[in-house]
Protein backbone atom coordinates (compact mmCIF):
# COMPACT_ATOMS: atom_id res chain seq x y z
CA UNK A 1 0.00 0.00 0.00
CA UNK A 2 1.28 3.45 -1.18
CA UNK A 3 2.51 5.72 2.08
CA UNK A 4 0.24 8.60 2.93
CA UNK A 5 1.84 11.94 1.73
CA UNK A 6 1.13 15.44 2.93
CA UNK A 7 0.73 18.76 0.84
CA UNK A 8 0.37 21.58 2.88
CA UNK A 9 0.65 23.94 -0.24
CA UNK A 10 -2.09 22.41 -2.06
CA UNK A 11 -4.39 22.63 1.44
CA UNK A 12 -3.10 24.55 4.48
CA UNK A 13 -4.72 22.57 7.14
CA UNK A 14 -4.36 18.72 6.89
CA UNK A 15 -6.29 15.86 9.06
CA UNK A 16 -3.78 13.05 10.49
CA UNK A 17 -3.88 9.98 13.17
CA UNK A 18 -2.27 10.37 16.01
CA UNK A 19 0.04 7.52 14.77
CA UNK A 20 1.01 9.80 11.69
CA UNK A 21 1.62 12.61 13.89
CA UNK A 22 3.78 10.53 15.99
CA UNK A 23 6.18 9.45 12.55
CA UNK A 24 6.37 13.27 11.98
CA UNK A 25 9.72 15.28 12.25
CA UNK A 26 10.48 15.39 16.51
CA UNK A 27 11.74 19.22 17.01
CA UNK A 28 14.83 19.50 19.86
CA UNK A 29 16.70 21.55 22.28
CA UNK A 30 20.19 21.63 21.49
CA UNK A 31 20.03 19.38 24.91
CA UNK A 32 18.05 16.61 23.11
CA UNK A 33 15.14 17.67 24.72
CA UNK A 34 11.71 18.56 22.94
CA UNK A 35 11.40 22.32 21.91
CA UNK A 36 8.30 23.39 24.31
CA UNK A 37 8.49 20.67 26.97
CA UNK A 38 7.36 17.54 25.37
CA UNK A 39 6.45 16.65 21.79
CA UNK A 40 2.56 17.13 20.58
CA UNK A 41 2.19 13.45 20.12
CA UNK A 42 3.48 12.84 23.36
CA UNK A 43 0.74 15.42 25.24
CA UNK A 44 -1.69 13.71 23.54
CA UNK A 45 -1.10 10.25 24.74
CA UNK A 46 -0.46 11.72 28.15
CA UNK A 47 -3.75 13.34 28.37
CA UNK A 48 -5.15 10.49 27.12
CA UNK A 49 -3.66 8.07 29.84
CA UNK A 50 -4.99 10.61 32.52
CA UNK A 51 -8.56 9.66 31.53
CA UNK A 52 -7.88 6.00 30.63
CA UNK A 53 -6.35 5.75 34.28
CA UNK A 54 -10.46 6.89 35.48
CA UNK A 55 -12.01 4.04 32.77
CA UNK A 56 -13.57 7.68 30.93
CA UNK A 57 -12.70 5.87 27.08
CA UNK A 58 -11.33 8.58 25.41
CA UNK A 59 -11.04 8.17 21.62
CA UNK A 60 -9.08 10.53 19.62
CA UNK A 61 -11.79 11.57 17.35
CA UNK A 62 -9.41 14.14 15.01
CA UNK A 63 -5.79 15.86 14.42
CA UNK A 64 -5.81 18.66 12.83
CA UNK A 65 -1.76 20.16 11.49
CA UNK A 66 -1.56 23.78 10.44
CA UNK A 67 0.71 25.65 8.43
CA UNK A 68 1.35 29.08 9.28
CA UNK A 69 3.56 32.05 8.11
CA UNK A 70 5.94 32.88 11.04
CA UNK A 71 9.39 33.05 9.25
CA UNK A 72 11.63 31.93 12.04
CA UNK A 73 9.13 29.03 13.24
CA UNK A 74 6.45 28.52 11.04
CA UNK A 75 3.87 26.08 11.44
CA UNK A 76 4.98 23.44 8.63
CA UNK A 77 9.10 22.41 7.61
CA UNK A 78 9.22 20.54 5.21
CA UNK A 79 12.86 19.01 5.31
CA UNK A 80 14.82 18.30 2.25
CA UNK A 81 16.95 15.34 3.75
CA UNK A 82 14.26 13.69 5.34
CA UNK A 83 12.41 13.75 1.37
CA UNK A 84 15.02 11.97 0.05
CA UNK A 85 14.75 9.37 2.71
CA UNK A 86 11.41 8.63 2.88
CA UNK A 87 10.23 10.27 -0.47
CA UNK A 88 8.48 13.79 -1.72
CA UNK A 89 6.08 14.95 1.11
CA UNK A 90 6.57 12.26 3.54
CA UNK A 91 5.08 12.26 6.84
CA UNK A 92 8.46 11.82 8.43
CA UNK A 93 9.91 14.25 6.77
CA UNK A 94 7.59 17.25 8.05
CA UNK A 95 7.94 19.14 11.09
CA UNK A 96 4.51 20.05 12.60
CA UNK A 97 4.41 23.30 14.56
CA UNK A 98 0.83 24.00 14.78
CA UNK A 99 -1.81 21.12 16.09
CA UNK A 100 -4.76 20.52 17.63
CA UNK A 101 -6.43 17.68 18.28
CA UNK A 102 -9.82 16.37 19.76
CA UNK A 103 -10.77 13.55 22.06
CA UNK A 104 -13.87 12.55 22.99
CA UNK A 105 -14.90 11.08 26.42
CA UNK A 106 -17.35 8.77 25.05
CA UNK A 107 -18.77 7.50 28.76
CA UNK A 108 -21.68 9.37 29.16
CA UNK A 109 -22.44 9.89 25.32
CA UNK A 110 -25.86 10.76 24.28
CA UNK A 111 -27.28 11.15 20.75
CA UNK A 112 -26.92 14.89 21.22
CA UNK A 113 -23.36 15.72 22.63
CA UNK A 114 -20.12 13.98 23.69
CA UNK A 115 -17.85 15.90 26.07
CA UNK A 116 -14.89 16.46 24.55
CA UNK A 117 -11.17 17.39 25.10
CA UNK A 118 -9.13 19.49 22.86
CA UNK A 119 -5.88 19.91 22.99
CA UNK A 120 -3.68 22.74 21.08
CA UNK A 121 0.07 22.71 20.57
CA UNK A 122 2.14 25.68 18.75
CA UNK A 123 5.07 27.92 19.14
CA UNK A 124 3.30 30.32 21.77
CA UNK A 125 2.69 27.15 24.21
CA UNK A 126 -0.23 24.06 24.76
CA UNK A 127 -3.62 24.62 25.84
CA UNK A 128 -6.37 22.26 26.65
CA UNK A 129 -10.12 22.93 27.08
CA UNK A 130 -12.65 20.46 27.85
CA UNK A 131 -16.93 21.00 27.24
CA UNK A 132 -19.80 19.23 25.35
CA UNK A 133 -18.97 18.70 21.56
CA UNK A 134 -22.24 19.35 20.00
CA UNK A 135 -22.79 16.52 17.47
CA UNK A 136 -24.91 18.04 14.70
CA UNK A 137 -22.74 21.47 14.15
CA UNK A 138 -19.64 19.40 15.43
CA UNK A 139 -18.93 23.11 17.85
CA UNK A 140 -16.80 22.72 20.90
CA UNK A 141 -18.19 24.78 24.16
CA UNK A 142 -16.18 25.56 26.87
CA UNK A 143 -18.39 26.52 29.77
CA UNK A 144 -16.27 28.05 32.00
CA UNK A 145 -12.49 29.39 33.33
CA UNK A 146 -12.44 25.86 35.14
CA UNK A 147 -12.31 24.15 32.16
CA UNK A 148 -9.21 25.97 30.43
CA UNK A 149 -5.55 25.71 31.10
CA UNK A 150 -2.58 26.92 29.22
CA UNK A 151 1.36 27.16 29.83
CA UNK A 152 1.10 31.03 29.08
CA UNK A 153 -1.25 33.68 29.48
CA UNK A 154 -3.91 33.67 26.82
CA UNK A 155 -6.92 32.98 28.29
CA UNK A 156 -6.80 37.05 29.70
CA UNK A 157 -6.10 35.31 33.46
CA UNK A 158 -3.01 36.22 35.32
CA UNK A 159 0.21 36.71 32.86
CA UNK A 160 2.03 33.13 34.77
CA UNK A 161 3.96 30.94 32.65
CA UNK A 162 3.17 27.33 33.93
CA UNK A 163 4.66 24.28 33.51
CA UNK A 164 3.88 21.50 30.87
CA UNK A 165 3.41 19.89 34.34
CA UNK A 166 1.00 21.88 35.34
CA UNK A 167 -1.38 21.62 32.22
CA UNK A 168 -1.07 17.99 32.46
CA UNK A 169 -2.09 18.16 36.27
CA UNK A 170 -5.08 19.83 35.34
CA UNK A 171 -5.77 17.19 32.84
CA UNK A 172 -5.52 15.03 35.77
CA UNK A 173 -8.25 16.70 37.81
CA UNK A 174 -10.96 17.12 35.15
CA UNK A 175 -10.14 12.94 34.94
CA UNK A 176 -10.04 12.44 38.57
CA UNK A 177 -13.43 14.56 39.06
CA UNK A 178 -15.29 13.86 36.32
CA UNK A 179 -18.44 13.74 38.17
CA UNK A 180 -18.66 16.84 39.39
CA UNK A 181 -16.95 19.09 36.70
CA UNK A 182 -19.94 17.28 34.48
CA UNK A 183 -22.29 18.20 37.10
CA UNK A 184 -21.46 22.05 36.88
CA UNK A 185 -21.28 21.67 32.62
CA UNK A 186 -24.50 20.46 32.69
CA UNK A 187 -26.20 23.30 35.09
CA UNK A 188 -24.93 25.68 32.72
CA UNK A 189 -25.97 24.10 29.61
CA UNK A 190 -29.62 24.00 31.48
CA UNK A 191 -29.13 27.78 32.60
CA UNK A 192 -28.69 28.48 28.71
CA UNK A 193 -31.44 26.08 27.53
CA UNK A 194 -34.09 27.77 29.48
CA UNK A 195 -33.03 31.51 29.27
CA UNK A 196 -35.03 32.95 26.36
CA UNK A 197 -33.33 35.51 23.66
CA UNK A 198 -35.54 37.97 22.13
CA UNK A 199 -34.75 40.38 18.53
CA UNK A 200 -33.95 42.95 21.53
CA UNK A 201 -31.74 41.25 23.74
CA UNK A 202 -30.41 39.26 20.15
CA UNK A 203 -28.99 43.28 18.93
CA UNK A 204 -27.63 43.87 22.28
CA UNK A 205 -25.32 41.16 22.00
CA UNK A 206 -24.35 41.93 18.41
CA UNK A 207 -23.55 45.02 19.45
CA UNK A 208 -21.59 43.73 22.93
CA UNK A 209 -19.19 41.75 20.01
CA UNK A 210 -18.65 44.49 17.82
CA UNK A 211 -17.76 46.72 21.01
CA UNK A 212 -15.28 44.06 22.11
CA UNK A 213 -13.67 43.76 19.13
CA UNK A 214 -13.45 47.19 18.57
CA UNK A 215 -11.55 47.32 22.01
CA UNK A 216 -9.60 44.44 21.86
CA UNK A 217 -8.05 46.04 18.45
CA UNK A 218 -7.90 49.44 19.10
CA UNK A 219 -4.23 51.55 19.01
CA UNK A 220 -5.90 54.08 22.09
CA UNK A 221 -3.94 52.98 25.20
CA UNK A 222 -7.19 54.85 27.66
CA UNK A 223 -9.91 52.01 25.53
CA UNK A 224 -7.65 49.17 25.07
CA UNK A 225 -8.19 45.62 26.35
CA UNK A 226 -6.21 42.73 26.14
CA UNK A 227 -8.61 39.91 26.96
CA UNK A 228 -9.62 37.77 24.19
CA UNK A 229 -12.69 39.08 21.90
CA UNK A 230 -15.34 36.20 21.20
CA UNK A 231 -15.36 37.00 17.87
CA UNK A 232 -13.27 38.84 15.26
CA UNK A 233 -14.99 41.13 12.75
CA UNK A 234 -15.66 38.73 9.74
CA UNK A 235 -17.03 35.75 12.42
CA UNK A 236 -19.20 38.90 13.48
CA UNK A 237 -20.31 39.44 10.08
CA UNK A 238 -20.80 35.49 9.11
CA UNK A 239 -22.24 34.55 12.79
CA UNK A 240 -24.45 37.42 13.28
CA UNK A 241 -26.43 36.80 9.46
CA UNK A 242 -27.03 32.96 10.96
CA UNK A 243 -28.74 34.34 14.45
CA UNK A 244 -30.59 36.82 12.09
CA UNK A 245 -31.92 34.45 10.02
CA UNK A 246 -32.54 31.74 13.20
CA UNK A 247 -35.05 35.06 14.90
CA UNK A 248 -36.25 35.76 11.51
CA UNK A 249 -39.77 35.36 12.49
CA UNK A 250 -39.30 37.35 15.38
CA UNK A 251 -39.61 33.99 17.65
CA UNK A 252 -37.12 34.09 20.81
CA UNK A 253 -34.31 31.43 20.90
CA UNK A 254 -32.62 29.89 23.68
CA UNK A 255 -29.39 31.07 24.72
CA UNK A 256 -28.20 27.82 24.64
CA UNK A 257 -29.28 27.77 20.48
CA UNK A 258 -27.85 30.91 20.18
CA UNK A 259 -24.65 30.23 21.45
CA UNK A 260 -24.04 26.95 18.65
CA UNK A 261 -25.00 29.59 15.73
CA UNK A 262 -22.60 32.04 16.69
CA UNK A 263 -19.69 28.94 17.77
CA UNK A 264 -20.06 27.92 14.38
CA UNK A 265 -16.69 29.79 13.41
CA UNK A 266 -14.70 28.66 15.85
CA UNK A 267 -12.81 25.48 14.77
CA UNK A 268 -9.69 24.50 13.73
CA UNK A 269 -9.43 24.93 9.92
CA UNK A 270 -11.59 27.45 9.59
CA UNK A 271 -9.13 30.16 12.02
CA UNK A 272 -5.95 30.16 13.90
CA UNK A 273 -5.78 27.18 16.01
CA UNK A 274 -4.07 29.29 19.34
CA UNK A 275 -7.32 31.53 18.74
CA UNK A 276 -10.24 28.46 18.90
CA UNK A 277 -9.71 27.91 22.75
CA UNK A 278 -9.40 31.87 24.16
CA UNK A 279 -12.44 32.68 21.75
CA UNK A 280 -14.40 29.51 22.78
CA UNK A 281 -14.66 30.57 26.67
CA UNK A 282 -14.88 34.28 25.70
CA UNK A 283 -17.66 33.84 23.58
CA UNK A 284 -19.56 31.74 26.87
CA UNK A 285 -18.45 33.97 28.67
CA UNK A 286 -20.27 36.78 27.03
CA UNK A 287 -23.24 35.58 26.34
CA UNK A 288 -23.70 34.33 30.16
CA UNK A 289 -23.08 37.60 31.51
CA UNK A 290 -26.20 38.65 29.37
CA UNK A 291 -28.66 35.85 31.18
CA UNK A 292 -30.69 37.55 33.76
Amino acid sequence: MEERTLNFAEKSVQVLTLEELERSYHENLPTGDPVGGIYHFALIQQVLEAFEQRGLKPVVQEIFAAANRDSKRPGVTLLPQLEEKYGERAIEAHLLRRVYANIEIRSDETEDVVTCLAVAYHQKGIQLGIGPMVKVCHNQTILGAQDTIANYACFGGPRVRLSVEDVLVRAQQWADDYEPYQKVRQERVSRMKSALMDREAMLRLIGILVEKRILHDTQNELLHESTPYPLNSSQINETAEQLIALMRHDEPVSYWDAYQQLNTVLKPGRMDIPQVLPQSLALFECLNEQII
